[in-house]
């Protein structure tokens, strides 16, 4: 398409992406003032890494662009992986998401890149095989994604089952389905190999079901505001819970400071927070915290 390697479903998809980032620039400029715009940012850069996926996977190699194959596939390659754990990074925080150990994203950022050379472009730049180092790379990552994918639906299913309202329900179906989108990347490439068509759409429909879940973050943030009964709380009971929600691993003992209350005073008040919102622990506080922390607060 215009002389380039672009598919159609490619250059369609490119234009699903533009006016998805027109949308929410609109929107991040009506909610600049609140809290939540981190929100907003967040989606917009991810939006952002789809259109920059499509775009070079679209053109990326081309015989006519005056560079040779081996670099241009090496550049595509780099910039693939680049989206893909930009995207990961997204669906990690926003689903809150863990696994058998945490890493810090610096350190999975330098595993992907440290694999990513050794298994790809070490191998293709020694053999010039295209084939066999695409096979080394996406068959390790596939491998670990697999395992991953077994630890998210059980995550999310278990959050499913915890919430009543259909909101909450269709945020965690869509936390799995977004894992799906990247574990689809590797696995069509390994099936069907360098088909635009396929590659491109499975990879942008895990942007397109997390574009589902923006545009339901009013309502969600609605309920979740109905869901905390700010309203039973006293004032200091709620200047405690803010506190709590916006620093979830701070200490008792540190809070209790910061108050300028006794530990037993904070003591009290927790246990009728507690009582009052039907939360246990502080634990459930650190889980709200995690999930939906921009939320609560504009």
């Amino acid at each position: 398409m215009f002389n380039t390697e672009m598919n159609f479903s490619t250059f369609l998809y490119i234009l699903i992406f533009v006016l998805l980032i027109i949308v929410v620039s609109i929107q991040l400029i009506l909610v600049w003032k609140r809290r939540d715009r981190r929100f907003y940012l967040k989606f917009l850069g991810l939006i952002y890494s789809g259109l920059l996926y499509n775009f070079v996977e679209g053109l990326l190699p081309d015989k006519n662009i005056g560079i040779n194959i081996m670099s241009q596939n090496i550049f595509a390659w780099i910039v693939g992986v680049g989206v893909a754990f930009h995207y990961f990074t997204f669906i990690k925080k926003e689903y809150n998401l863990s696994f058998i150990k945490e890493f810090s994203f610096s350190t999975i950022a330098i595993f992907a890149l440290l694999t990513l050379m050794i298994l790809f472009i070490l191998p293709y730049t020694i053999t010039g095989s295209l084939s066999y180092s695409r096979i080394y790379f996406l068959t390790f990552i596939l491998a670990l994604l697999s395992l991953a994918i077994v630890l998210v639906a059980k995550q999310q299913i278990k959050k499913m089952k915890k919430h009543k309202n259909i909101i909450f329900k269709i945020h965690d179906i869509i936390g799995i389905f977004s894992f799906l989108g990247l574990t689809s990347l590797p696995l069509t490439i390994l099936i069907f190999g360098d088909n635009q068509f396929i590659e491109q759409t499975f990879f942008s429909l895990g942007f397109f079901v997390l574009s589902l879940d923006y545009f339901l973050y009013p309502l969600r943030k609605k309920e979740i505001k109905k869901s905390i009964s700010f309203e039973k709380l006293s004032v200091r009971e709620t200047e405690i819970l803010m506190m709590l929600l916006d620093n979830p691993n701070l200490k008792y003992s540190e809070l209790s400071k910061i108050l300028n209350i006794s530990e037993k005073t904070l003591s009290t008040h927790l246990s009728n927070i507690y009582k009052k919102i039907e939360i246990k622990s502080k634990k459930e506080i650190q889980e709200m915290s995690k999930m939906y922390k921009d939320s609560l607060i504009t």
